[in-house]
């Protein structure tokens, strides 16, 4: 019935609901996150067995066991394997912790700019400690509504999402939202609230996450707070900034861990130095900064490098002066990458300037001005 399709979050279908659609397709494209939630299912060991039994697929079981590999999991030891290294989302601070812990450094961070790489993203609220009542820390869901009463008056144009590991917490924030704002205020501040297993997939620009634990809370559930995949979804669906709330004192494992990376900005972009590679690109440089533009050379963005980065925070520009050294279609796509991202670019090669610094680095800063000033 279809030429093509395309299973994204596969790592939280199960091969069962997966079947139907990928019986009618000539090809097929899985997309998806070990690293994320995980479906959940339903059926037993016992029936796994004795269905594989029945039909005489005794030796496929690895690959049929429904219980515990996803489409995700049965598409990767089948198929080659694409990795996709480039992050669009969040600012640098609400990935970097995932970005090392979870993905071992591979993440290549699109999002990075003058204007975000050293904002401080995440806030924490430590609320007094309190009793849990029925799964419900009352305290952080009266100050999550304190914080979106604040967010009101400015909200956010992407949204405002309000996230909690736990069911009974997650559903005793939603009522005293909606007790405390009608439907025309809910869609006007895009808010909208959920356990994590919601939100896998969606994004706000945004987000409260509210732990919901207390020091003496039973074993399990501090084991369910820190599951890896859990977690990691709890604290990547922010776009702008994330405000954690918790009651905990004396958090321990990933938990501790995170607050402790949270509670601090991020460092500066690491690269080889300010020193531009070629001639022109250093004598451009230096004229840009002769008449006090401030200048940064081999500026870091993903996987990616501007030849210069000339301006600070959110009126810095791309400047490119040569062709990528991998040839004109790694400069196309480094081009198309990063205008997704937001970069303003411009190319001054050295060519169009008949080898003259001066004469270009005037043109581009009237150049970045009328963009300013059209921004």
């Amino acid at each position: 019935m279809f030429d093509l399709v395309v299973l994204d979050e596969a790592a939280h279908v199960d091969q069962l609901r997966a079947a139907p659609v990928l019986a009618r397709a000539r090809r097929t494209l899985i997309a998806g996150d070990p690293r994320q939630l995980r479906f959940v299912s339903f059926v037993s060991d016992v029936d796994v067995t004795d269905t594989l039994h029945r039909h005489g697929l005794e030796r496929l079981a690895d690959r049929l066991d429904v219980r515990r590999s996803s489409a995700f999991d049965l598409a990767a030891g089948a198929a080659p394997v694409t990795w996709l290294s480039e992050h669009h989302r969040s600012a640098p601070h609400l990935i970097g912790f995932s970005a090392e812990r979870f993905y071992g450094g591979k993440l290549e961070l699109v999002t990075r700019h003058p204007r975000n790489e050293r904002t401080d993203a995440i806030d924490l609220l430590t609320v007094p400690a309190a009793q849990v009542t029925d799964g419900v820390n009352q305290a952080e869901v009266d100050a999550i509504i304190e914080l979106i009463r604040r967010l009101a008056t400015r909200p956010p144009t992407g949204g405002i999402a309000v996230i909690s590991p736990f069911r009974a917490q997650a559903d005793a924030i939603e009522a005293a939202l909606l007790s405390a704002y009608d439907v025309d205020e809910i869609e006007r501040l895009g808010l909208r609230s959920g356990t994590v297993h919601a939100f896998q997939g969606s994004e706000a620009d945004v987000v409260i996450a509210s732990l919901g634990l207390v020091d003496d809370d039973p074993p399990s559930r501090h084991r369910f707070l820190a599951e890896p995949n859990l977690f990691n979804v709890l604290i990547t669906r922010a776009r702008n900034h994330l405000t954690v709330v918790t009651s905990l004192r004396s958090p321990e494992g990933i938990v501790a861990d995170y607050l402790r990376y949270a509670d601090r900005p991020p460092p500066a972009p690491s690269g080889p130095g300010n020193l531009a590679p070629d001639p022109w690109t250093r004598a451009l440089a230096v004229e840009l900064d002769r008449i006090g533009l401030p200048v940064r050379a081999d500026y870091p963005v993903g996987r990616w490098r501007i030849d210069l980065c000339v301006g600070d925070d959110a009126e810095a520009v791309g400047v490119f002066c040569r062709v990528h050294p991998d040839g004109v279609a790694a400069h196309i796509e480094r081009h198309r990458t990063l205008t997704r991202a937001g970069w303003h670019l411009h190319d001054v090669f050295a060519s169009h300037w008949t080898d003259d610094p001066i004469r270009a680095a005037l043109d581009l800063a009237t150049r970045i001005a009328v963009t300013d000033r059209r921004t």
